[in-house]
Protein backbone atom coordinates (compact mmCIF):
# COMPACT_ATOMS: atom_id res chain seq x y z
CA UNK A 1 0.00 0.00 0.00
CA UNK A 2 2.46 2.17 0.59
CA UNK A 3 4.36 1.65 -2.31
CA UNK A 4 1.71 2.11 -4.62
CA UNK A 5 0.98 5.51 -2.79
CA UNK A 6 4.94 6.53 -3.36
CA UNK A 7 4.66 5.41 -6.74
CA UNK A 8 1.14 7.66 -7.87
CA UNK A 9 3.36 10.81 -6.23
CA UNK A 10 6.29 9.51 -8.29
CA UNK A 11 3.97 9.37 -11.38
CA UNK A 12 3.08 13.15 -10.83
CA UNK A 13 6.53 14.55 -10.31
CA UNK A 14 7.46 12.58 -13.83
CA UNK A 15 4.42 14.05 -15.72
CA UNK A 16 5.68 17.88 -14.00
CA UNK A 17 9.60 16.71 -15.59
CA UNK A 18 8.45 15.47 -18.39
CA UNK A 19 6.60 18.42 -19.39
CA UNK A 20 9.97 20.63 -19.52
CA UNK A 21 10.89 18.19 -22.13
CA UNK A 22 8.58 20.34 -24.27
CA UNK A 23 9.77 23.47 -23.66
CA UNK A 24 12.38 25.52 -25.38
CA UNK A 25 16.01 24.02 -24.89
CA UNK A 26 19.29 25.65 -25.09
CA UNK A 27 20.13 22.44 -26.58
CA UNK A 28 19.47 19.30 -27.64
CA UNK A 29 20.62 17.10 -25.73
CA UNK A 30 18.07 18.64 -22.60
CA UNK A 31 15.05 16.68 -24.44
CA UNK A 32 17.25 13.06 -24.64
CA UNK A 33 18.42 13.82 -21.19
CA UNK A 34 14.87 13.86 -19.36
CA UNK A 35 13.94 11.02 -21.82
CA UNK A 36 16.56 8.74 -21.08
CA UNK A 37 15.70 9.27 -16.85
CA UNK A 38 11.93 8.37 -17.96
CA UNK A 39 13.01 5.56 -19.56
CA UNK A 40 15.02 4.42 -15.97
CA UNK A 41 11.97 5.70 -14.40
CA UNK A 42 9.69 3.33 -16.13
CA UNK A 43 12.78 0.61 -15.81
CA UNK A 44 12.56 0.98 -12.11
CA UNK A 45 8.97 0.28 -11.73
CA UNK A 46 8.42 -1.94 -13.75
CA UNK A 47 11.61 -4.09 -12.11
CA UNK A 48 10.36 -3.43 -8.40
CA UNK A 49 7.22 -5.71 -8.44
CA UNK A 50 5.85 -4.33 -5.44
CA UNK A 51 8.13 -4.29 -2.85
CA UNK A 52 6.97 -5.47 0.62
CA UNK A 53 8.89 -4.73 4.04
CA UNK A 54 10.87 -1.30 5.02
CA UNK A 55 14.08 -2.17 3.49
CA UNK A 56 12.58 -2.54 -0.04
CA UNK A 57 10.41 0.31 -0.07
CA UNK A 58 12.66 2.47 1.04
CA UNK A 59 15.28 1.22 -1.76
CA UNK A 60 12.64 1.71 -4.38
CA UNK A 61 11.61 5.26 -3.17
CA UNK A 62 15.50 6.33 -2.66
CA UNK A 63 15.73 5.15 -6.26
CA UNK A 64 12.50 7.46 -7.37
CA UNK A 65 13.46 10.68 -5.62
CA UNK A 66 17.31 10.12 -6.79
CA UNK A 67 16.17 9.91 -10.44
CA UNK A 68 13.42 12.47 -9.62
CA UNK A 69 16.05 14.98 -8.13
CA UNK A 70 18.56 14.53 -11.31
CA UNK A 71 15.61 15.34 -13.57
CA UNK A 72 15.01 18.52 -11.81
CA UNK A 73 18.71 19.40 -12.32
CA UNK A 74 18.90 19.17 -15.45
CA UNK A 75 15.63 21.40 -16.17
CA UNK A 76 17.22 23.73 -14.01
CA UNK A 77 20.24 24.23 -16.15
CA UNK A 78 19.11 23.65 -19.74
CA UNK A 79 15.66 25.30 -20.23
CA UNK A 80 15.27 29.01 -20.41
CA UNK A 81 14.49 31.32 -17.72
CA UNK A 82 11.31 32.36 -17.39
CA UNK A 83 7.88 31.65 -15.35
CA UNK A 84 7.30 28.01 -17.35
CA UNK A 85 10.68 26.95 -16.21
CA UNK A 86 10.08 28.12 -12.52
CA UNK A 87 6.47 26.83 -12.57
CA UNK A 88 8.03 23.08 -13.61
CA UNK A 89 10.91 23.61 -10.90
CA UNK A 90 8.53 25.04 -8.52
CA UNK A 91 6.22 21.73 -9.07
CA UNK A 92 9.00 19.16 -8.95
CA UNK A 93 10.79 20.90 -5.80
CA UNK A 94 6.82 20.20 -4.14
CA UNK A 95 6.71 16.68 -5.44
CA UNK A 96 10.13 15.66 -4.22
CA UNK A 97 9.39 17.20 -0.93
CA UNK A 98 5.85 15.86 -0.77
CA UNK A 99 7.67 12.30 -1.34
CA UNK A 100 10.56 12.64 1.03
CA UNK A 101 7.91 13.82 4.12
CA UNK A 102 6.10 10.40 3.50
CA UNK A 103 8.80 8.11 3.51
CA UNK A 104 10.55 10.30 6.09
CA UNK A 105 8.66 8.26 9.13
CA UNK A 106 9.36 4.83 7.71
CA UNK A 107 13.12 4.96 6.11
CA UNK A 108 15.29 6.64 9.16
Amino acid sequence: MIARTIVHAVALVTALGWMAAGQTARADDCDDEQDELKKLVERVINNSGDPKGVGPVCAFTGQLVGITKAGREIAAECYDDGKKRDEILAGMDKAIKEMEDKIGGICK
